[in-house]
């Protein structure tokens, strides 16, 4: 069996695919004799939107025997051979099989209704770079996080065991130091965490989604409807301040109009934090700048600004 993953989404669930058995080796086949297009799975430009295909093949597939990795990028923007790795990839999402969501929630029926996900994908997969720039974007130096689980059922663990008290006009709320580490140096933590997990810090291995624990989920990709399903997991709008529920974690919202939602948090470094989707936690963004101020950051196609939120220790994230 061979399963892609569209490598797209930061917030919602990325969707994957099954080849059929002759697809499967012809497109293990090409790879191996072109090694050139594939780089290793956890491997990305580090950008909202895009960021290639990612193929997992199991012991029993037809990867036996070609030397291959078990799972693989392509159209990564990283690869040798990046103007072939488009073309298979094009050719991969022009006979997507039914998508089902990769990672953290079971497969749903009409996971996508909303979406056109082929056409979504091709429009993104032909503006991506056609050669591979060979710059993979650094992460800062960190610590290991620290696992100590807090209060709250689904509560796995938080990055930070120390808190130092930031003011954002008159209210006041808890930051930690930048500490990707905790996200990032474990595959299954990192597959199974979102930019909502990172911005209310809270690892779940859920894939959490804003509404979800409270019944409140989004299913419209818009910033009235984002931030009730996270106002309804007991997230405040910066516009009141929260007193007590200490750390209050300071979050911004933004959305890719009808697509997806992302999420930042601002650390006590002075810059902002995130994580897009399954790739590691960065406090960088599509410019490889860091981000200092969200709203003037490069968000590639998530140009909705929908503000700013705390998150107090109260909310209940799933």
């Amino acid at each position: 069996m061979v399963r892609v993953t569209l490598d797209i989404f930061s917030g919602r669930p990325n969707p994957s695919w099954v080849l059929d058995a002759r697809e499967a080796r012809e497109v293990l086949r090409q790879v191996a004799a072109t090694r050139e297009l594939a780089t290793p799975a956890d491997q990305d430009r580090g950008v909202l939107g895009f960021r290639g295909l990612i193929l997992e093949s199991d012991e029993g597939s037809a990867a036996a025997g070609l030397d291959l990795p078990g799972s693989f990028r392509i159209a990564s923007g990283q690869s040798g051979a990046e103007g072939r790795g488009l073309e298979l990839a094009e050719r991969l999402i022009s006979r997507m099989g039914r998508p089902f969501p990769a990672t953290g929630v079971p497969s749903q029926e009409g996971a996508y209704a909303d979406l056109d996900l082929r056409s979504l994908a091709l429009g993104e997969l032909r503006s991506a770079p056609s050669s591979g720039s060979g710059d993979v974007a650094t992460l800062a130096d960190a610590a290991p996080g620290d696992a100590t689980a807090q209060a709250g059922a689904t509560v796995i663990g938080t990055d930070a065991s120390s808190w130092t008290t930031l003011t954002v006009g008159a209210c006041s709320y808890e930051a930690s130091a930048f500490n990707p580490n905790f996200w990032n140096a474990q595959r299954t933590v990192m597959r199974n965490n979102n930019c909502y997990n990172y911005a209310s810090n809270r690892r779940t291995d859920t894939f959490a989604q804003p509404g979800r624990a409270t019944g409140a989920q989004a299913s419209t990709m818009a910033c009235s409807n984002v931030t009730t399903g996270a106002v309804s997991d007991g997230a405040v709008q910066a516009s009141t301040c929260v007193t007590g529920q200490s750390p209050r974690h300071y979050m911004a919202l933004v959305i890719w109009p009808g697509t997806d939602y992302h999420w930042y948090r601002r650390h006590s470094d002075g810059f902002w934090g995130h994580k897009p989707g399954q790739t590691a936690a960065r406090n960088y963004d599509n410019s490889n700048n860091v981000i200092y101020d969200p709203q003037t950051a490069n968000r590639g196609g998530y140009t909705s600004f929908c503000g700013y939120l705390f998150g107090p220790s109260g909310m209940q994230v799933l």
